[in-house]
This record gives structure tokens, sequence and C-alpha cells, in this order.
């Protein structure tokens, strides 16, 4: 049996969760940036396991308003595209990782035979040892950061395109607001 986790959002109409400055029709309008980021805060601290619902209050005078509007897809749509921009973002890093670990590789190389060189040139000079030295770090260091981004930076792009794709399922439950409940936040 799969858990459910909710997530309470209190507003006081429709428009509040939505980008007032987005001119696009309701189902393809983007979420306010206060509603989104809330919401994926909110998720990030739930179990990776679990369903996630969202339960909106509103006045009981908006709630019609409600069944005119497809809400459910508007939401699931926003989140469909952020998705989206995110895989956009992976693949973006990982070209930028090939690209850099190709270019490391061949400032690696060249400074690893230009080293050779050098000593080979002036087996008993303390400077030229130095200097070899010096070319190796250099060449390691020029592998660093596209080491870094293929190993590392792609895996928290990774872990919130995961939640965004687990958000394009997000179950939606609209209640009326009795009073104001003290455990739900204001978008």
């Amino acid at each position: 049996m799969s858990n459910t986790e909710t997530i309470e959002l209190c507003i006081n109409s429709i428009e509040q969760l939505f980008n007032s400055l987005d001119p696009a029709p309701f189902r393809e309008r983007e979420l306010d940036r206060n509603a989104e980021r809330y919401i994926l805060s909110a998720s990030q601290k739930m179990p990776s396991q679990s369903n996630i619902e969202l339960l909106i209050y509103l006045p009981p005078n908006q709630i019609a308003q409600t069944q005119n509007q497809p809400l459910e897809l508007a939401i699931r749509h926003h989140f469909q595209l952020r998705a989206q921009e995110q895989v956009g973002d992976i693949e973006e890093l990982r070209r930028l990782g090939h690209k850099g670990l190709l270019f490391g590789f061949m400032i690696m190389l060249l400074c690893t035979l230009l080293s050779i060189t050098l000593m080979n040139s002036f087996p008993s000079s303390g400077f030229i040892g130095t200097l070899e030295q010096s070319l190796i770090i250099f060449g390691w260091v020029a592998l660093w950061r596209p080491i870094e981004i293929l190993l590392y930076d792609r895996w928290p792009l990774v872990r919130r395109h995961k939640l965004l794709q687990k958000l394009c399922n997000l179950n939606i439950t609209i209640k009326a607001t009795v009073s104001n409940p003290a455990s739900s936040t204001r978008a």
C-alpha cells in the first residue's frame, strides 16, 4: 500500500495560484513563483516513495469557478513543462562535461609530453623538475571541473527532475475554506 502525503495550500482565488503576467490560456499558464516554490519545497521533504496530494482551500464562492477551469490539468501541465526544461538542463550539463573532459585530456596530454621532454633535455636541473611537477598539476587541474560536472553536479538536477515528474501526477483536491486553517500557507 502506498502512502499519500498532503500539501495544504490556502488561497483566496484561483488567480492567486497562477502568474498574473502570463497571457497564456488557463491550461497553459504557469504557476506563481511563490506557489511553485512552496509546492516544491514541501514535496522535497516528503519520502520519495509516497504519493503527493495537493489540498487547495478556497472560499466557497470560488469553488464553482474551478469546475469550469481544469485546475488539475493546468497545474500538472506546469510541472510537465518544468520537467522538460530540467531534461534540457541535464543534457546541456552532460554536453558541457564531455566537451570539457575532451579538452582537459588534451591539455593533460600536452602537459605530460612537455614535462617528459623537459626532463629528458635537462635531467639534472632542479628548476626543470619543479616546472615538470607544475605542468602535471596544471594538467590535472584542467581535468578537475569536467570530472566534477560529470560525477557530481548532475545529481541535484536529476533529483529535481524526478521530483518534477512526480508532481506531474499530483492529485489535487479542492475544499471550501471554513476558517483559516492554521497549518496551511498562503501562496
